[in-house]
Parts: C-alpha cells; sequence; structure tokens
C-alpha cells in the first residue's frame, strides 16, 4: 500500500500535462489507494480511539482499585476496631458464664443431706454406707454453721470464685 507520499506524488502528475492513457491508469491507482488509504486511515482512527478508550478505562480501572483498597483497608481497620471492642466484652461475658456455671456447681450441706438420703445419692456413690458417711458429715457441718460443701470440687469452685471476685458469702 502506498502511502501519502506516493499518493501526493501521483495527484501532482494528474495536474500536470501527462500523456493519457498514464493519466488514466494514475487515475484509476488513485481512486483505488483513496479508496484504500481512507479506509486504512479510519481503521487507524478507528484504532486510535480504540487505545484512547482502552487507556482511559485503565485509568478508570486503576481509579476503581484505589478506591477498592481504600474501602478494604477502612473494612479492616473497622473490624480491627470492633474486634478490639469484642474482646474485652467477649471475655466478660466467658467470665459471667463461668461464675454463674460454678456458682450452681457449688453444693450445700443442706442439698448433699437430702440427695445422700435418698437411692439417688446412694447410686450415685454405689453404697449405702458411704452416702451414710457423706450425709453424716453434711449434717456436722450444717450444725457448725457452714453452708457450702467442703469437697475437693466445690473447695476448688470456691476458690476461683473467690480469685474473680465474688463472694459466695461463706
Amino acid at each position: 500500500m502506498a502511502d501519502q507520499k506516493t499518493i501526493d506524488k501521483v495527484k501532482e502528475l494528474l495536474e500536470m500535462n501527462a500523456y493519457a492513457p498514464l493519466k488514466e491508469a494514475a487515475e484509476k491507482w488513485l481512486a483505488t489507494a483513496d479508496e484504500k488509504y481512507d479506509v486504512k486511515d479510519k481503521a487507524a482512527k478507528a484504532w486510535d480511539k480504540l487505545g484512547d478508550a482502552a487507556d482511559a478505562f485503565a485509568g478508570a480501572s486503576d481509579k476503581f482499585n484505589e478506591k477498592m483498597g481504600e474501602m478494604s483497608d477502612k473494612v479492616a481497620d473497622a473490624a480491627d476496631k470492633l474486634q478490639d471492642k469484642a474482646e474485652p466484652a467477649l471475655e466478660k461475658l466467658a467470665e459471667a458464664e463461668l461464675v454463674k456455671k460454678l456458682k450452681e456447681g457449688i453444693s450445700t450441706f443442706s442439698d448433699n443431706i437430702e440427695l445422700f438420703g435418698s437411692e439417688k445419692g446412694i447410686e450415685i456413690v454405689g453404697s449405702k454406707e458411704i452416702a451414710d458417711q457423706i450425709k453424716e458429715h453434711a449434717e456436722k457441718m450444717k450444725a457448725e454453721g457452714k453452708e457450702f460443701c467442703d469437697c475437693e470440687a466445690c473447695t476448688k469452685a470456691k476458690e476461683i470464685l473467690k480469685e474473680l471476685g465474688e463472694d459466695i458469702g461463706e
């Protein structure tokens, strides 16, 4: 395909007083060249516009990605702040649940007297003799003014409650 410089020279030739068959061939060639050149020119312009659109899209995409990054950072910061605030609350909630369960789990001597004086208490320890011993111990401790069971598990639960600042009134 001829470039614009060649096309311009052929046009100059047509303006001259040239031999008729040469002039006719130049006109045909020029018509074809103009048509091809015009298509090529339009394609080049379209390609340039496509390139401009791609550049604009890339710029917009960069801005979008930048904004998304900023949003992502803000969401991450908010999540961190929420976690920082939630952790102490969850710890307090877990501690409150522990306190509640420990308090519920500590037996009173009155509870032990009732339980180990029943068939269910005998069933739990496996013999009437052991159930009677536990019941007698509970009655003795209650008579001394003690309220809460002094077994190893209840004693440990009371110690934990005391460490957590809870007073069970004993």
